[in-house]
């Protein structure tokens, strides 16, 4: 007898033929036996349960892809093993839990007995998912009490007869199935990601462990006087609450659980054992910030529609069930059993070690004491051991027994409002997280002295330079012969450098310009380059670096944004504007004169400074940008200004505004001494160290590469011919002596991906990584060919917090899950920051704010821009500022912090929101993928991606991984992606993809592709299928695919696993998957084999 599976049911059935080998849907019952055993009567017994229940001799066979519930007449054998100590029958039921069971060969149920020495027995009965649930392990144990009690005296079982059996069931269940599915496909069309609190990106384990919390008697209570005033049930309250503390952590105000229902409304089903429950979702609307009575009356409503409809279609939504159960709330309302006598012995749980998890994160509560409403509650946060650390899963508990209290206590206060920190979590956030004390900057010249009156108290020491013209003069006064810059074949000295720079200071203050002004530099990679930042602050300004083929117009706009009158350059300067040419025409010429070669050229020969006098003018006070403090204008002898203070500006970065307006950032030469001097502390950088200048000056990672070297007396190699010429000048004799590498994170990431094609310099110790998020799987490939030889830092900084705020080592912990981006460094604060301002403790999602010295002054010309976005830091002295990055972020317990994306980096793709990250990181764990950027461009998801994997192959592991709506709909393979001159990808360069026009269908071309084509005609009902058309775009689904395999081995004889369907999804695909499988098993046969093949297939 055969007969149809529940809709439930053939879901199962599909996730066993995916993953044979996977046993996270076996159920068990363990239990000790403790007293005098009957053997014969507990096998009778047994026998009896079996055979009473249909569902637990019925095996599941395949007939034309469509999976059948079949009875056998004989019931599974029951098997007594031992006698073996404890430890050992622990490890046999353990076994016999964690083997798999094959729904074809029998009924997937197995009965042991294991004899325990000391007379003990431990009861061990195994079952696949799809013959029973919850609810009918608490059947089979009382039936089984029930049996053995009367087998034990000789008696026959009086049970009564069951009225239905598992098979009506399903049958029943196929008929109403379609009911629910109007209600589920509007409910689901939309829904959101589940953010889980403390989840780390990598490779679940199907292994859980469980943390417990208790909630007090009088708390639930509460929560069930609140349940009645709302006509409402107390699961419905508890998982309102489960919601919240979803919702608090994630910033989301729409939040998706699952949830599982008994499905045993009717009394006739209560004493059967089969698949009935039903699994569910609950969507949680937060928005408006409710009080918790009126969540709860939110969630009623939806609970109401879940039991109302309770099968959920999951093979009819655009959505893989896993992306939809990421976590799961679940009130127990039965006990462990079993409720009748058990002839005289006793029987209890035996935990056997072995926990396997099917969902992230699972919840579930049970009543205390008798369960009759006296007790308090018990809730167990079951989690995947691959995904959260145990201490996480311990806080997250506590968390939410700290908001059931306040819940319970306070229903009418608005949920953002409710108490949730635990008294660990409210202690650290009276402190923010701040890095280090700077180091001590050195041995100070005399002549720097007079400037340490101007630094704050943030600042330590007071015998050393104190800002960084300060201490690169040092470096030079300390070995002015030591080479300072190397580009292509020229060599520059410590000594030459301030020579050149001091020549073009005078040029600079000669034509005009003034402490407090602003000083454009437009050149090319070069020792000039470098003199001429030196030589503005030199001359008592801050430079705005430009590339040197920046466009016109945005040059002309930025100098004009920053008030700026003179510009750096070998060319000719915007109308207006006094060019400076820091290689004259005319060698030996000192004097600032009109250039002959251009008219209004202010030329400069540094050649002709006295490179011992370097040094020599580096004293008093300049002003910052846009504001000239009382004495800006003092001149030490020689004309130069005396020195610059910490307050002074440094520089000035322009940025991308939101609105399409660039606008300039302002950094103090405070910030930047801080910055400079952990830099040089951390890095470990001395006179022996040789640092790639990679960055273009126009972006503020220049600051990274150049001045920490500088400062500590190391050489500044440069990349004359651009940054795209690093591996070339990695292989030259130079580059085989750089000991420190700076790279923005997208380039690295394409190193990573041929590092056997790299000429890696032998005395590389040091590669600093920022601009991105890092993948682990750069890491993991990066850590297999260096190891813990090179250090590898990743930093994180917006321009506005002076290049980097935080920064940590990646270790090998870093070649899974999401790379962090560490702890703020030295007197750096980091804020994580909720939607009011307010501080969040460590697994919450909110928004980066980052105070200390490294923060800039603000936005040149903008103070409203500069307002709003640099507020007061109340953790800081008197006048302190942070600054908001608008980034999205979360601490670890261990104090690190992960970046999460931009706050406002959503895509909205055909009316879906989108966030493209996770879309890239699922792209960056797939075989064959380097790098990876998604877009939207024309209404279509758009994904970019480099490496030798097939976007056929991609897409297929999207779709079982993602919402449909977040699988790309047109990709574009690359060699690499285009990138910006700071290393970002280059949005601009980035071709638009091939659309194919409706006229370019290509009909199917070979006797395979027209083979696929007619069964996808047949069992879709569509029209005509072209070799590209894609299965799951036309409708298919996962159960579809089963009957598309057994189409193919019924006419080819070659058995297609399912997967396949899955990898290629297109007519051309898996019919060229379907050929190689058919010639892989004609090369096995025989030659008289396949000869009787081939007349076989001749035969009328």
């Amino acid at each position: 007898m055969r007969a149809p599976l529940s809709p439930a049911q053939e879901r199962l059935w599909l996730l066993q033929r995916l993953d044979p080998g996977n046993a996270a849907y076996t159920m068990y019952l363990t239990r000790r036996l403790r007293g005098p055993l009957d053997e014969d009567a507990l096998t009778r017994a047994l026998t009896d349960v079996l055979t009473r229940h249909e569902s637990l001799r019925t095996r599941f066979a395949e007939e034309d892809g469509v999976p059948w519930a079949v009875l056998d007449p004989a019931p599974p054998p029951v098997e007594w093993i031992g006698p073996v100590d404890d430890g050992e029958a622990r490890r046999l039921a353990a076994e016999r839990i964690d083997t798999p069971f094959g729904l074809a060969a029998g009924p997937p149920v197995r009965a042991a007995v294991i004899r325990v020495a000391g007379g003990d027995h431990l009861l061990c009965v195994t079952m696949h998912h799809i013959v029973a649930d919850g609810w009918s392990l608490n059947v089979i144990l009382d039936d089984l009490a029930e049996c053995y009690t009367a087998r034990a005296r000789g008696a026959e079982p009086a049970l009564r007869p069951l009225p239905v059996q598992a098979g009506d069931y399903g049958r029943w269940q196929r008929r109403r199935a379609g009911r629910a599915e109007p209600y589920w496909l509007g409910r689901l069309a939309d829904p959101p990601a589940t953010e889980l609190p403390f989840r780390r990106d990598g490779g679940a384990t199907g292994l859980g462990e469980a943390h417990r919390v208790t909630v007090a008697p009088a708390t639930v209570r509460a929560l069930e006087d609140l349940a009645r005033a709302g006509r409402t049930t107390l699961f419905t309250v508890l998982a309102a609450a489960y919601q919240v503390l979803l919702s608090r952590h994630s910033g989301q105000r729409d939040v998706l659980v699952g949830s599982v229902v008994a499905g045993r409304e009717r009394v006739e089903l209560e004493p059967m054992v089969g698949y009935v429950a039903q699994t569910v979702l609950l969507r949680g609307d937060l928005s408006g910030d409710p009080t918790f009575a009126d969540l709860v009356g939110r969630a009623r409503g939806d609970v109401l529609g879940a039991l109302g409809n309770p099968a959920v279609p999951f093979e009819k939504l655009s959505h893989p069930a896993d992306t939809l159960l990421r976590t799961m709330f679940i009130l127990h309302s039965q006990d462990a059993g079993p409720r009748r006598p058990f002839g005289g012995l006793e029987v209890s749980h035996v935990d056997v070690g072995l926990r396997r998890v099917k969902n992230d994160l699972l919840v579930e509560a049970w009543r205390d004491g008798d369960g009759g409403g006296s007790g308090g509650l018990t809730v167990s946060f079951f989690h995947d051991t691959g995904l959260f650390e145990a201490a996480e899963i311990g806080r997250l508990a506590g968390r939410f027994a700290r908001l059931l209290e306040s819940a319970a206590a306070s229903p009418g206060t608005p949920v953002s409002a409710l108490r949730i920190w635990t008294d660990d979590d409210e202690a650290g956030l009276r402190l923010p997280d701040a890095g280090p004390a700077l180091p001590d900057a050195g041995p100070a010249l005399p002549e720097a002295a007079s400037a340490l009156s101007d630094l704050g108290p943030d600042l330590p020491g007071g015998d050393g330079p104190r800002t960084v013209p300060e201490m690169v003069a040092e470096a030079a006064r300390r070995a002015p012969g030591a080479v300072a810059v190397v580009c292509g074949g020229e060599r520059v000295t410590y000594g030459e450098l301030l020579a050149r720079a001091d020549a073009l200071a005078a040029a600079l203050r000669d034509g005009g310009v003034r402490p407090g002004d602003v000083v454009g530099v437009r050149l090319p990679r070069s020792p000039e380059a470098i003199a001429a930042l030196l030589a503005v602050w030199r001359a008592g300004a801050a430079y705005l670096p430009f590339d040197p083929d920046v466009p016109d117009e945005r040059l002309a706009f930025a100098l004009a944004d920053a008030s700026a009158t003179h510009l750096v350059t070998r060319r000719a300067a915007p109308a207006g504007l006094i060019a400076v040419d820091p290689s004259p025409a005319d060698p030996g010429l000192i004097a600032v004169d009109p250039s002959p070669a251009d008219p209004g050229l202010i030329a400069v020969d540094p050649s002709s400074a006295d490179p011992g006098a370097a040094g020599g003018t580096d004293r008093g006070t300049a002003g910052g940008a846009g504001t000239r403090p009382e004495g800006a204008g003092r001149e030490a002898p020689g004309g130069f200004p005396a020195g610059v203070a910490p307050g002074d500006a440094a520089y000035v970065i322009t940025t991308s505004g939101s609105t399409g307006v660039p606008k300039g950032v302002l950094v103090e030469h405070g910030a930047l001494a801080a910055r400079v001097r952990w830099m040089r502390a951390d890095y470990g950088l001395t006179p022996a160290d040789r640092v790639v200048q990679f960055a273009s000056l126009s972006f503020d990672a220049h600051v990274e590469e150049v001045f920490p070297a500088l400062a500590a007396g190391a050489t500044l190699l440069l990349l004359p011919d651009g940054a795209a010429t690093l591996p070339d000048v990695l292989a030259s004799p130079e580059g085989g002596r750089v000991t420190v590498l700076d790279l923005p994170t997208a380039y690295w990431h394409s190193l990573t991906e041929d590092l056997a094609e790299i000429t890696w310099p032998p005395a590389l110790r040091l590669v600093i990584l920022g601009g991105e998020q890092v993948a682990a799987t750069a890491v993991a490939r990066w850590r297999d060919r260096f190891g813990d030889a090179v250090r590898l830092v990743n930093t994180y900084g917006p321009t506005e917090a002076t290049v980097i705020a935080t920064a940590c080592d990646l270790g090998a912990d870093a070649a899974t899950g999401r790379p962090p981006i560490g702890r703020p460094i030295g007197e750096t604060t980091a804020y994580v920051l909720g939607d009011g301002g307010e501080p969040l403790p460590a697994g919450v999602a909110g928004e980066l704010a980052v105070g200390g010295a490294g923060v800039a002054r603000g936005y040149l010309g903008r103070p409203a821009l500069t307002a709003a976005a640099f507020v007061p830091d109340p953790g800081g002295r008197p006048g302190a500022r942070r600054y908001r990055t608008g980034d999205r972020v979360r601490r670890r317990l261990d104090g690190r912090l992960e970046f999460l994306g931009r706050l406002d980096g959503q895509l909205k793709v055909r009316g879906f929101r989108i966030e493209p990250g996770e879309v890239e990181s699922r792209l960056l764990s797939c075989p064959g993928v380097g790098q990876a950027f998604v877009t939207a461009r024309g209404g279509e998801l758009v994904a970019y991606v480099t490496g030798a994997a097939d976007p056929a192959d991609l897409r297929a592991r999207l779709e079982r991984v993602l919402p449909r709506q977040f699988v790309p709909t047109a990709w574009v393979r690359l060699d690499v992606l285009p990138l910006t001159p700071g290393g970002k990808v280059d949005r601009a360069a980035l071709p638009a993809p091939q659309a194919v026009p409706d006229a370019g269908r290509v009909l199917p071309r070979t006797d395979g592709e027209r083979l696929v084509a007619s069964i996808w005609e047949e069992l879709l009902g569509t029209g005509p299928v072209g070799a590209f058309d894609d299965f799951f775009a036309l409708g298919g689904h996962s159960l579809l695919a089963t009957r598309v395999a057994a189409r193919i081995r019924r006419a080819t004889g070659v058995e297609v696993p399912i997967k396949t369907i899955f990898a290629g999804s297109t007519v051309a695909a898996l019919a060229e998957e379907v050929e190689r499988l058919l010639v892989e098993e004609l090369a096995a046969l025989s030659e008289e084999e396949a000869e009787a093949l081939l007349a076989g297939a001749e035969e009328p």
